[in-house]
């Protein structure tokens, strides 16, 4: 994996090259380590903007009613290529889990639908998303009209029913988003005749502007990006690990860590007015969004849908039926738009509900065969065992149902885990045998019920009677220990305010006992040990952090990083204003009385240096670098000077240089920063890799230091951009995938 990365990094390095922000003069600096930290240490302060959410372009989407998405030239007559799918909602989850979406979700006709609808779904007075004017003021909005900039139209003639001449126009839509840094939104319109008869739109995302906080900044422009990448991607913006290395969420096992790296364009709404279906419009569309989203400067990678079905069709064709045979329906037009996609060339990406096309001809997703594409599992019939009730009396008729059909289900969801036991114990006889085995309709037996619902006692004694049941997968591939961690990483990372998707990963602070002692229980630790139980606790997942939390590779990032700065704190320290000067940023969070007395107290600037040094050799010593632990360090030296002894007692001193450590391990990690610290200390490969290697945020609070979020300022960024200007002479390495 860090080989792909380096290689990959290497590659984006060619990409256009930004202006470059001042650098210190490293002349000075002699080790190896200096010259890592000395060059970046200052920071400018760029104003990364307010973000606001695309509210025309979002209601268009969420009020179109005839929505098409792919990517490809190709049209498909047994699809029906110019019948249109909403590539961003959520509908292809509910079509799954028989969670219909409400009318207000976009809506799309089936490729195999009837041509004879009874009314024109299509709204002549519908607001287009380049009318979109958010960002304006109030005073002005009625007046505002975005810019339309890199227009370009073509034509081409339709011969059937008569021979009609088309026009496309594709622009790119400027002046409205406050992210256009790193997000364009790309559009075209198709007309005949004068008429408006198609238009989609796509988002344009040059991931690497915002590496560092991908979740945060693509959870704001729109709904649809939002859950395209919470779904797909990790906060760095990779691939989640599950559909690449899970025996089964990998799916075909087409994608790998090269989604990690590139640019994306989310392909999200695509409308056919309905007289014009089926002629190669939709196609034409399509095809002049990809173009534009490798025009210019633009450079897609990949290309990446959601494909879902028609809300409306849907109901207007279950009318009348059974709960069953709407499911069956939707499931039909669900499978339909897959099909539609898998003939343009998109693959299912692992096993999750977005479909991707790679830009290289020689992906592998791109040279398989449809037939060989990966399929989600049908849903089981409705047990009436359902995750979410629709108020007090709908849920307790439900619960009821549930006892009749998974008595073992309801006792895990009705009752406390003691009592849940005893019913275990009540309910184990030797004609009740084939009932420990059943399922819900998502696959999910007892055992996957009492994990989620974090029942330790409960779960033990299920392994203990019937150890079988922990071999078991659900729906989605998980076994009982997979779905719960799969559901603690969700706590762990994600949190909900409202409708948006809020990053928790800095605010961590490790999980619950209960969840503690079923995931222990389900690996088998029957008396797990403290350093087990902390491991357990913080996520750990090399076996090998300190306390649960510092993993190996972070734990040699900030010694690194402590080691750099007690090497720059060095240099000049007889000369108190070039010292003062060269070392404002590692000064930077003390109080300005004490910056004031290190112009004239040489002393108080090497007791200040010694303090990177103890926090160096505390982390040698396996220990966090706690404020108390550094401290410690320090008495254990015999180094007890009484101005010393006052400094390091005042922990705000101490403090403040555990944060600089931490910030600057952040700024050059692999991820989290702008790489740096990789290219100097390639070591770090060697070091097992961990689920904590990169959560600068949550270590940096658990030892001490209050308020540090792992947000990076937008002068990293430019410092990669003006590494890359530096690269650009380079020959360009093979790359892995």
């Amino acid at each position: 994996m860090d080989r792909i990365v380096e290689d990959k990094r290497s590659v984006a390095r060619k990409r256009k090259a930004a202006s470059s922000s001042p650098e210190r003069d490293g002349s000075a600096i002699v080790s190896r380590s200096v010259e890592t930290g000395g060059n970046d240490r200052k920071r400018r302060a760029v104003s990364s903007g307010g973000l606001t959410t695309s509210a025309a372009v979002q209601a268009t989407v969420e009020n179109e009613t005839e929505l098409e998405n792919s990517s490809t030239p190709h049209g498909d007559p047994e699809f029906g290529e110019d019948d249109v799918f909403d590539a961003g909602d959520e509908a292809s989850d509910a079509a799954r889990d028989d969670s219909i979406p409400s009318t207000d979700l976009p809506d799309a006709l089936q490729p195999t639908g009837d041509d004879d609808m009874e009314e024109d779904d299509w709204d002549d007075d519908e607001e287009d998303p380049s009318e979109d004017s958010h960002s304006v003021s109030d005073s002005d909005e009625e007046d505002y009209v975005p810019l339309e900039v890199e227009v370009e139209e073509t034509t081409f003639t339709i011969s059937e029913p008569e021979e009609l001449k088309v026009i496309l126009k594709s622009y790119r839509q400027e002046g409205v988003d406050k992210f256009e840094v790193w997000l364009e939104t790309l559009i075209v319109t198709c007309t005949c005749e004068g008429n408006e008869i198609g238009r989609g739109f796509g988002r344009y995302v040059e991931r690497d502007f915002i590496q560092e906080n991908f979740w945060r900044n693509m959870e704001e422009p729109c709904q649809e990006l939002s859950d395209i990448v919470f779904k797909l991607f990790d906060r760095y913006g990779r691939l989640k690990e599950e559909y690449i290395t899970h025996p089964v969420r990998k799916g075909t096992g087409y994608w790998g860590a090269e989604l990690n790296f590139g640019n994306l364009f989310i392909l999200e709404h695509v409308a056919i007015k309905r007289d014009f279906r089926r002629m190669g419009i939709g196609s034409a569309v399509v095809n002049s969004l990809i173009a534009k989203s490798n025009s210019g400067e633009r450079t897609t990678d990949f290309t990446i849908v959601s494909p879902s079905y028609l809300t409306r069709g849907v109901e207007e064709e279950s009318k009348g039926k059974s709960k069953k045979e709407h499911q069956e329906i939707a499931n039909r037009a669900y499978d339909a738009a897959s099909a539609f996609f898998r003939f343009l060339g998109f693959r299912r990406i692992g096993a999750s509900t977005c479909f991707g096309l790679a830009n290289d001809l020689s992906h592998i997703a791109r040279t398989s065969l449809a037939s060989e594409d990966f399929d989600l599992p049908e849903l089981g019939e409705e047990t009436e065992e359902e995750d979410k009730f629709d108020g007090s009396k709908a849920k307790e008729r439900a619960m009821k149902r549930l006892e009749k059909q998974l008595p073992l289900h309801h006792a895990v969801l009705s009752l406390s885990d003691e009592k849940c036991v005893e019913c275990f114990e009540n309910f184990k006889t030797p004609d009740t045998m084939d009932e420990w085995g059943r399922t819900d309709r998502f696959e999910k037996n007892v055992l996957h019920q009492a994990a989620c619902e974090l029942k330790p006692k409960s779960v033990q004694w299920l392994l203990d009677n019937n150890k079988n049941l922990s071999l078991g997968r659900s729906r989605d591939g998980y076994t009982p220990l997979e779905l719960l961690m799969d559901q603690l990483e969700t706590k762990r990372t994600t949190g909900k305010r409202g409708v948006a998707t809020v990053l928790i990963s800095d605010s961590f602070e490790g999980f619950i006992p209960d969840a503690i002692a079923c995931m222990a229980a389900l690996r088998g630790l029957e008396a797990p040990s403290d350093i087990q139980t902390l491991q357990l606790k913080y996520g750990c997942t090399c076996g090998k952090c300190i306390d649960g939390l510092l993993s190996p590779r972070m734990k040699f990032a900030l010694s690194c990083q402590s080691e750099i700065g007690h090497d720059m704190l060095l240099i000049d320290i007889g000369d108190a204003d070039k010292w003062c000067q060269t070392n404002e940023d590692l000064a930077e969070h003390l109080s300005p009385n004490i910056r004031q007395r290190f112009l004239t107290n040489k002393s108080l600037r090497h007791v200040f240096s010694r303090i990177f040094h103890h926090a160096a050799i505390t982390l040698r010593s396996n220990k966090l670098p706690t404020v108390n632990n550094i401290v410690r360090t320090w008495k254990d030296s015999n180094e007890w000077p009484a101005h010393g002894f006052n400094f390091y007692q005042r922990g705000r001193k101490t403090k403040s240089a555990l944060r600089k450590i931490f910030e600057f391990a952040r700024d050059q990690d692999q991820w989290a920063g702008d790489g740096k610290h990789l290219e100097a200390f390639g070591e770090i490969r060697c070091l097992p890799q961990c689920r904590n290697d990169h959560e600068f945020g949550f270590v940096a609070r658990a030892c001490g230091v209050p308020g540090f979020e792992q947000y990076v300022s937008p002068d990293v960024i430019w410092n990669r951009r003006h590494q890359e200007s530096k690269m650009l002479l380079d020959t360009t390495p093979e790359l892995a995938y």
